[in-house]
């Protein structure tokens, strides 16, 4: 069956940004709905317009019987999806008049809203993983049934390099993972290749990027029904399958190489019990001082320290605050208390700043409002979280 569009075209472009097929199984009584996120050019990057469109065609899977799986797969080879178009948040920014932040404020509330339906979507959803997940492009990949990470992947939440934080339910899945593996993505936004995500479960599966034609042949032969359950069962079963069977060579862990110096740097934190941000500056200074002694062969371990040291001290302070008060939300209140931040955070500078260093003058030399992490105010933590509107009126209190 032929793909057909999801979306109209942009001014660059023929192609459509999002592309939805739907392939008949064997038997002619189902259909398997593919996804490809279509913006090869940009790492698949999501702008309003392709956040909106992969709303309505999760919506319409998600209602539409006749579809019993879903693949959601990134155009090209470098990437599933590197995250969020922040050119284009960076010029909300800086737009003035009535122009001020309506795309930032309307991006980041379709965002949050498309991928907590990810996260609700009830039937199987096979998220392939290959190249760049990162930061709302790694929000829309975790909230999958089924995660397959490639020998290509790199899995990120580098938000502290920006002046954002690991948002879209960052707080609910970081909080989550084997202690201190969250503290050690977030503060340092290292890339954690597919053993990697495995070995903390933030993939299911390691297949080979080029068994993808193969895995969607073998959903169209499945004996599809109309017991969700049964059909989970059925993709857990082809995807072992696949995956025992694989003779794909996958890149040795990084996390085994630096286990003993990531292990020392975040000791002291395992029994914390503390949510104050003022707690959490002195352990956040603690870690920048056990950073400064630790010394480590693993280069992977030492790019992660200079992230760190790089990063915004207001986000490690964001940071402390997701992992500590994140673990004891629902994922409703996660995304609810997430977008709170995400907004006040386009009202803050240091957003803005990250983005202008790192992708428009690419001078890689951001200036923060406060330079160290002591020196970042607890008013000023406070306002990141403070929330923008009065009882009742949170856009996704109905949610």
């Amino acid at each position: 069956m032929p793909k057909t569009p999801a979306s109209k075209t942009n001014d660059t472009t023929t192609q459509p940004l999002v592309l939805a097929e739907e392939l008949l199984s064997h038997d002619g009584q189902y259909r398997i709905g593919i996804m490809t996120l279509n913006s090869a050019k940009t790492m698949n990057a999501v702008d309003l317009e392709m956040v909106n469109l992969i709303d309505e065609i999760l919506a319409r899977w998600q209602n539409d019987d006749g579809i019993v799986a879903m693949v959601m797969h990134g155009a090209g080879d470098k990437s599933f999806c590197a995250g969020g178009d922040i050119r284009q948040l960076y010029d909300s920014m800086q737009a003035s008049g009535d122009d001020h932040l309506a795309y930032a404020d309307a991006f980041f509330t379709g965002e949050y809203s498309k991928n907590y339906r990810v996260h609700r979507f009830g039937k199987p959803l096979i998220a392939w993983g290959h190249g760049f997940v990162m930061g709302g492009g790694l929000g829309l990949f975790i909230g999958a049934s089924h995660k397959v990470g490639t020998e290509t992947l790199k899995l990120a939440w580098p938000e502290i390099r920006i002046g954002l934080f690991p948002d879209v339910a960052g707080s609910y899945y970081l909080s989550r993972l084997p202690f201190p593996i969250g503290h050690w993505m977030a503060l340092t936004g290292s890339q954690m290749n597919a053993v990697d995500c495995k070995q903390v479960g933030l993939v299911n599966y390691c297949l080979a990027n080029d068994e993808l034609d193969q895995v969607i042949e073998a959903l169209r032969q499945q004996p599809w029904q109309e017991n969700k359950a049964m059909n989970n069962q059925y993709v857990r079963d082809l995807l072992t399958a696949v995956e025992q069977a694989s003779e794909c060579e996958f890149p040795e862990s990084n996390i085994n190489g630096a286990k003993a110096e990531i292990d020392r740097l975040f000791s002291p934190l395992e029994n914390e019990h503390i949510a104050s941000v003022s707690d959490n500056q002195q352990l956040l200074i603690g870690i920048t001082s056990r950073f400064e002694q630790l010394e480590s062969d693993s280069a992977w371990f030492n790019q992660g320290r200079e992230n760190f040291y790089a990063g915004c001290p207001a986000t490690a302070h964001l940071i402390m605050q997701q992992l500590q008060l994140g673990k004891n939300m629902t994922l409703k209140e996660v995304v609810q208390w997430e977008l709170i931040m995400a907004l006040q955070s386009v009202r803050h500078p240091d957003f803005s700043e990250g983005i202008r260093a790192m992708v428009i003058d690419k001078d890689f030399t951001p200036h923060w409002q406060h330079k160290t992490i002591a020196d970042v105010p607890i008013t000023w933590v406070n306002g990141l979280m403070a929330p923008l509107w009065s009882d009742g009126e949170h856009p996704f209190s109905e949610l």
